[in-house]
């Protein structure tokens, strides 16, 4: 297997694929990062309000939900909508990345064998497996990373750098955990979308595949590196669309009219929130394209028992050497 000429190809998929990428890529990283932005908006505030920085005895939260129900009272022709919008975007947010996801590597690997496989046949054969990726994904999602960390901001905030300082051993026991699990079961998402596996033996057969064909340690870091990419993509457009809409309208606010203020601070973050998803979106879909090219070339290689006679042994390590190489 031949890592550099699936990162090459898999790129000139991603390339000649812009339909996967708006369908499966951007719209999936346009839910996710608008929610990323919220999330980092509230930690920040949160952090601001905290007693760590001011004496005031209320949270953010309690300034948020006195927001919430004064807008209510004074807008009640809105709320209707609102609601009904925020339901569906809370649907769309929980559903549609793991459709996407599954979808996608339906494709991608349909392609790759020589099918003709478009969005319709992505989503038909994706659902088919979305509700076990989806059971799959809860589970996992415990031990991500950014879970962690939203977990250690709510003891710093909330219980004090004391108690944070006790936990801390923890959470950096729990983030090595979710590191090497994210490592053992770097091929589940696949043994279950394209081989149709219940979750724990996808899982089992991650765990297996990862460790049986250590020669390939290598295509892995490269592997997490790029998935790594994409999340320092993500963690740095997440920061700056939220700083561009508080420094722009708060300078506007300043000089100006307020409202021209958040006109302006609300168009230049849409812009960027849309530049950061689409952005977010090519590198989710070359990820997928590397991962699966990379899933489907293992799971073809023969494994050796010891049953195996060593000079037809000998000439399958010869092969799989060659096959190493540059």
């Amino acid at each position: 297997m031949n890592y550099r000429q699936i990162i090459a190809d898999s790129w000139k998929y991603t390339q000649s694929n812009k339909r996967l990428i708006i369908w499966f890529g951007f719209f999936s990283c346009l839910l996710t990062t608008t929610v990323g932005v919220g999330y980092i908006a509230y930690q920040f505030f949160a952090f601001k309000s905290s007693y760590l920085f001011t004496s005031e005895d209320h949270s953010f939260l309690s300034q948020v939900v006195g927001f919430i129900i004064a807008f209510i009272k004074e807008n009640l022709s809105l709320t209707v909508p609102l609601v009904v919008f925020g339901v569906i975007f809370a649907i769309l947010y929980f559903l549609y990345p793991t459709l996407s996801k599954a979808a996608a590597i339906q494709i991608i690997a349909r392609n790759k064998n020589g099918q003709k496989a478009g969005i319709g046949t992505g989503l038909r054969n994706g659902m088919m497996s979305f509700l076990p990726l989806l059971e799959y994904h809860l589970l996992i999602k415990t031990f991500g990373f950014f879970s962690i960390l939203l977990e250690m901001s709510f003891v710093l905030r909330n219980l004090g750098p004391v108690l944070f300082k006790i936990f801390l051993p923890i959470f950096i026991l729990l983030i090595i955990i979710g590191f090497i699990l994210t490592l053992l079961f770097t091929y589940t998402d696949f043994y279950i979308v394209i081989d149709d596996e219940p979750i724990f033996s996808a899982m089992k057969k991650s765990a297996k595949m990862v460790i049986m064909h250590w020669k390939y340690t290598f295509l892995i870091s490269v592997l997490m590196l790029i998935i790594g990419l994409r999340i320092i993509i993500q963690v740095v457009m997440v920061f700056l669309i939220p700083a561009l809409i508080v420094l722009i309208t708060g300078y506007l606010a300043t000089v100006t009219l307020p409202v021209t203020g958040v006109i302006v601070g609300g168009t230049v973050g849409l812009i960027a929130l849309i530049g950061a998803a689409y952005l977010t979106g090519i590198v989710e879909i070359f990820s997928y394209t590397v991962w699966t090219y990379t899933f489907l070339a293992v799971t073809q290689e023969k494994e050796l028992t010891a049953r195996e006679e060593a000079e037809v042994a000998t000439e399958h390590e010869e092969i799989e050497q060659s096959n190493l190489e540059p």
